[in-house]
């Protein structure tokens, strides 16, 4: 990825990926500069598009550029058109790994957008495909995403990148555990039966099946035991 602090206003740069090409642009002067990030598909559609995402870097975004672009890359769709993303903001919530809570009821602003937050960090999602990432109250990383090729997972995943760059390191595992589905009519035993099974998922993508939630919440802790223990001493 190149230092983009060293373009000199006006000056363009590309970076190829394995996903396609991402053109740089530095605007502005000395103490307004920002720098568009065009995201390209690595195959243009039939009317010769190719640009899937814009996103627009401030200085102290900088640091962040490589990383969150290029999982803006890796989860770009193949195909890029001129129609705005197929996701509900309020879906990709849904879909995300970093949240504290995947409960429904997700309150929605006036302008349609879903925010949410974690320790460090938080983000917000329009219907039009806007992205932004935010620390400490100051926008860092803003994408506005392009295509009908664009669903809810593909967007909660670029959300999902934003916030593990930006948030506080215990915000990087956060665990939560599901519902046992509990007695349900069973057609091999021609009655009820009882599962007690639950999952335990953490925000950086681990998870497992126990037994019961009880086991479930018990893997989860000894995942983050592991997660935040330092390297052994020799």
């Amino acid at each position: 990825m190149p230092a983009l602090i060293l373009l000199a206003p006006g000056e363009s740069t590309e970076y190829p990926t394995g996903h396609g090409r991402i053109r740089f642009r530095k605007y502005g002067d000395v103490d307004r500069e920002f720098v568009r990030a065009a995201v390209h598909a690595a195959e243009p559609s039939a009317d010769g598009e190719t640009r899937v995402a814009l996103a627009t870097l401030r200085p102290d975004a900088y640091p962040h550029a490589g990383a969150w672009l290029a999982a803006v890359a890796a989860c770009a769709p193949a195909v890029a058109d001129h129609r705005n993303p197929e996701a509900a903001p309020g879906s990709v919530r849904l879909l995300a790994r970093m949240t504290r809570t995947h409960a429904n009821g997700v309150p929605r602003k006036s302008d349609g957008s879903v925010s949410w937050s974690v320790p460090g960090a938080s983000t917000r999602v329009w219907p039009d495909g806007r992205v932004e990432v935010q620390r400490a109250g100051c926008v860092v990383l803003a994408v506005r995403l392009e295509g009908s090729g664009w669903d809810s997972a593909r967007v909660a995943a670029v959300a999902d990148a934003g916030l593990r760059l930006l948030c506080a390191p215990e915000a990087r595992h956060m665990t939560r555990t599901s519902q046992p589905s509990g007695w349900a009519w069973s057609s091999l035993w021609a009655g009820r039966s009882f599962d007690a099974a639950s999952e335990a998922v953490c925000s950086c993508g681990w998870r497992v099946m126990a037994a019961s939630r009880l086991g479930a919440r018990g893997a989860a802790a000894e995942h983050v035991r592991k997660a935040f223990a330092g390297p052994p001493v020799e």
